[in-house]
């Protein structure tokens, strides 16, 4: 009887964690899409809140992690997975917890899918600025996550509505300035 109850529990268990394993899969497909294959193989993938706070879905070896969206079956407006290494994740955490990033560490991310932002000048903004009409589309791109290169960069700066298909500053002359570079 009593391994008849175990059995039983463990199948339960097998059946209950299904969908959360069949999720964390589709998210860690998803994060990986991000960056090149070389560095997706051997990258780990994180799953991030609305806080920064970081939950990690699969370990990795080479330095990088993934992030994928927060809904992977949807991949759009809002929603794009991207990749960091060391000093880019913790600027991204920086970044959600509102803290200045370390100025001497330069951090770099991928972006392959694309990405946005509601504002091309103002990091804190959650939604669109009086008289915007879209939120500031960015193709396939690379970033380097660093206030000083990005402002030393000589790339434009400051503009509301940046030329996304040339390299841009976004957030210029603030503590989470980053140089965008597009790829496509």
């Amino acid at each position: 009887m009593k391994n008849l109850v175990l059995a039983a529990l463990a199948v339960a268990a097998a059946l209950l964690a299904s969908p959360a394993r069949a999720q964390a899969k589709g998210e860690i497909a998803q994060a990986l899409t991000a960056a090149p294959p070389g560095v997706a193989a051997g990258a780990a993938v994180a799953r991030m809140d609305a806080s920064g706070r970081i939950t990690e879905l699969r370990a990795g070896t080479n330095g990088w992690t993934c992030i994928p969206p927060n809904d992977p079956a949807h991949v759009g407006h809002r929603n794009f997975p991207a990749c960091f290494d060391k000093y880019g994740l913790e600027w991204i955490e920086d970044f959600f917890a509102r803290r200045n990033p370390n100025p001497l560490h330069v951090g770099y991310s991928y972006m392959l899918r694309g990405g946005w932002s509601w504002s091309n000048t103002d990091s804190s903004a959650r939604k669109l600025a009086p008289g915007q009409k879209d939120y500031i589309r960015i193709p396939p791109h690379i970033m380097i996550l660093g206030a000083r290169a990005a402002d030393n960069s000589g790339f434009p700066s400051g503009q509301a509505n940046p030329d996304n298909g040339k390299p841009f500053v976004m957030f210029g002359g603030t503590p989470f300035a980053i140089l965008v570079i597009p790829v496509k």
